[in-house]
């Protein structure tokens, strides 16, 4: 009995080994699209900001395993073919009680299952100017992943954005309110916002990004002088 347990749990094992083996290769090749970002992702501004992907390779479920958890809500497009909505709704974590609650949705499309778009909501853009997030997502391409930790962080500064409006802390503040937390490291200022997603059905964090704006000058109406965006999964 104890033999056919053992080889049992090591069957299951090795089951999800394969099956978490699979979705990591999956988001490998996402990151790989990315890194090539003018090859793989299309750019749409019509209506707010949107990226396509006209060769996907993220599943619906990929998300699901990542998160351990499903998507704030999912809205039926079309049935055939099957296309679907997934929300994800990011609350920002407040230092204090009276902070100011602000949250972000972001929207993915998925066909037959596989992700082939992502909307933004348009209070982010309120705030960041798309051509920020746009290079954002390219320096993605480029994070540290940490398979361990399920996490992956990217960062970019004023040089590698040459040409890109920059917001300053005042133009996020207006938007977000007051940072998550506040502090200063090499003569900088450093501003986090902490982004959380809960599961719909228990409640527990599921997902968390979070991003360290980052200023050179007293002054808050300057522009940041970069950032540093890290996301994770529970």
């Amino acid at each position: 009995m104890l033999r056919k347990r053992l080889v049992q749990a090591l069957a299951l094992g090795l089951t999800l080994s394969l099956v978490s083996g699979c979705v990591y290769l999956r988001l490998l090749k996402f990151k790989n699209q990315l890194h090539d970002f003018d090859e793989h992702v299309l750019v749409e501004l019509d209506q707010g900001l949107s990226l396509k992907f006209p060769e996907p390779v993220v599943r619906d479920e990929d998300f699901v395993f990542i998160t351990e958890s499903q998507p704030s809500s999912i809205s039926e497009v079309s049935r055939s073919p099957k296309i679907e909505d997934w929300d994800w709704r990011f609350e920002k974590q407040m230092q204090t009680e009276d902070g100011t609650p602000f949250s972000i949705v972001f929207r993915t499309r998925f066909e037959e299952g596989l992700l082939t778009q992502i909307d933004f909501d348009e209070k982010l853009l309120e705030a960041i100017p798309e051509d920020f997030i746009v290079e954002l997502f390219r320096s993605l391409g480029k994070a540290k992943i940490n398979k361990l930790r399920k996490s992956a962080t990217a960062a970019m500064n004023r040089e590698t954005l040459d040409g890109v409006p920059l917001p300053t802390l005042n133009d996020i503040s207006v938007v977000m309110g007051q940072p998550t937390d506040k502090d200063n490291k090499d003569k900088r200022r450093l501003w986090h916002y902490v982004f959380n997603f809960y599961n719909p059905k228990s409640k527990d964090l599921s997902g968390q990004f979070a991003i360290v704006f980052q200023s050179d000058s007293d002054n808050p109406d300057q522009e940041i002088a970069g950032f540093e965006l890290t996301g994770k999964a529970r």
